[in-house]
């Protein structure tokens, strides 16, 4: 009997409680959240093997939220469900990074056969990102090239390179990586401050550039090397 964790995010608590009860006789272990209230804390602590989250939580955007937790757990896939049949929700739930988008009303064995098929059942293990000739371990947060360790990266560090990195060649808003600090008011020079220490670090790869565009943010670009003919 499969014992993956499935966090079920919605604030409709009676869909919540029926999904529960389904994916329960199913074999799954589920925490059910009615609000985006912490939630990268209970990300962390719960550490699911994949999340179903609704578009609308409360007052608050579900999609607009995804980069965020794909900031501290990009092994964690996301299933998005929503009432909202419009295409453009669908392409910024999938731009965003969903694996999915279901559409409610739904069977529960329509979202037990999407769970099954999308579960990281392996999210506990050693994983890698690369970023050029760099490697990002996500549990340890230690950055390397090759075999050399190059720094043990802080939290804000860690996940601003996550950020950065799933949105590579976009632009990241100031506003974006202010919700790093997770409600805490930041000013612009604490956001320069930890740009400054990170773009140090990448440094060490000529192809990797932490640029600054204009007032609008920062984007990560990944070059090719330099032909020394």
């Amino acid at each position: 009997m499969s014992k993956e964790k499935v966090l079920f995010i919605d604030d409709d608590v009676m869909l919540g409680n029926i999904v529960t009860m389904a994916l329960t006789e199913e074999g799954y272990v589920v925490h059910q959240q009615n609000s985006l209230t912490c939630i990268k804390a209970v990300v962390g602590e719960f550490k699911p093997s994949i999340i179903i989250m609704d578009v609308e939580v409360g007052a608050e955007d579900g999609i607009d939220v995804m980069p965020e937790l794909y900031a501290v757990a990009p092994e964690i896939p996301i299933i998005v469900i929503s009432s909202h049949s419009e295409s453009n929700e669908v392409v910024r739930a999938l731009q965003n990074g969903a694996v999915a988008y279901l559409k409610k009303p739904f069977e529960t064995e329509e979202l037990a056969a999407y769970i099954k098929r999308h579960a990281n059942v392996t999210h506990n293990s050693i994983s890698r990102i690369r970023i050029a000739s760099l490697e990002l371990d996500t549990q340890s947060h230690i950055l390397y090239q090759d075999t050399q360790k190059l720094k043990k990266l802080s939290k804000l560090e860690f996940a601003l390179l996550l950020l950065l990195n799933g949105h590579q060649g976009e632009i990241v808003s100031h506003d974006e990586i202010s919700r790093l600090w997770e409600g805490t008011i930041v000013d612009n020079h604490s956001i320069y401050n930890l740009i400054g220490k990170l773009r140090k670090v990448l440094s060490v790869d000529a192809r990797i550039e932490l640029v600054t565009v204009g007032k609008d943010g920062y984007a990560l670009r990944i070059g090719d090397v330099a032909s020394c003919t």
